[in-house]
């Protein structure tokens, strides 16, 4: 291919926006449940004296595939051709050209791998954002060894139709994780914000939703020496609904003591989970 395509950058929808190629809802836009669940470990009390959480950036992940998901292909014919015309620099290229080029990258082997390499190095998008993860499942046993020390932590229960629920979601985008194992189909068309609500079926235990923000939107960052940054969003004990624990929960007495004397959390319950509740996943 001639010149290098343009440096792209993930925006709401896609690179290519082709009549009736975007959907006007994408699957990570459904409507909220009532109540979203985060699992923290006993040392993570804090979150609720400080009530600040951490939205983590991509660098942190277990997942290397996370925000940056693997693609099948680069585009068909025709989304190559529309990426071309709204390009500024290739749109000036002669149509007899264009089409030299979109026959050279889908008619030769390893091209379109090559191009979606390039493409994928080109996007800061990944590294720029940051997300804080939820989840619809409370009595998730996986969950509560994984996350929440094996049952020595706690679960907060966030009303996400209380109004001050909004500082959790926005600025941003929420939605609800797709798992899947097959490849995004083309990175012209579909390579966009759904590829922040992917991950694979080895992670759909986690029942995910998330909460996507730019870093720039941050105003408490702790800098940690030899550690990624921490990007810290406030949320308001008013949405929290209810704190979850099992009978090993490690920090009982301070959940108990929190509610009963913080007047944040005067409308918080502390509720003991029994084990013959839990399930799995």
């Amino acid at each position: 291919m001639g010149a290098p395509i343009s440096p792209l950058q993930i925006r709401h929808d896609s690179a290519v926006a082709l009549p009736g190629a975007v959907p006007r809802l994408h699957p990570w836009q459904k409507p909220l449940p009532p109540v979203l669940y985060k699992y923290y470990p006993p040392v993570r009390l804090h979150v609720l004296t400080d009530c600040m959480v951490r939205f983590s950036q991509r660098e942190v992940f277990d997942d290397q595939r996370d925000l940056r998901p693997e693609v099948a292909n680069f585009g068909t014919a025709e989304e190559i051709r529309a990426f071309m015309d709204i390009d500024p620099v290739l749109a000036r290229y002669p149509r007899a050209l264009k089409e030299a080029v979109i026959s050279h990258v889908l008619n030769t082997p390893g091209r379109e791998e090559e191009l979606i390499g390039q493409a994928q190095g080109w996007l800061t998008a990944p590294e720029q954002f940051s997300v804080f993860c939820l989840c619809e499942n409370s009595h998730s046993r996986r969950m509560w060894n994984q996350y929440a020390s094996n049952g020595k932590g706690f679960v907060i229960a966030f009303d996400t139709q209380h109004p001050t629920f909004s500082l959790l979601k926005s600025p941003g985008l929420i939605g609800k994780i797709n798992y899947s194992d097959e490849p995004i189909s083309s990175f012209l068309s579909t390579y966009g914000a759904s590829s922040f609500f992917r991950k694979r079926t080895r992670y759909k235990f986690e029942a995910e939703w998330r909460s996507v923000r730019a870093l720039g939107r941050f105003k408490t960052v702790n800098t940690p020496e030899n550690s990624p940054a921490i990007h810290l969003a406030l949320f308001n004990p008013a949405c929290i609904a209810e704190i979850l624990i099992l009978s090993d929960c490690a920090v009982e007495w301070e959940l108990r003591t929190l509610v009963a004397t913080d007047a944040r959390y005067r409308h918080t319950a502390v509720t003991l989970i029994t084990p013959e509740h839990l399930h799995r996943p």
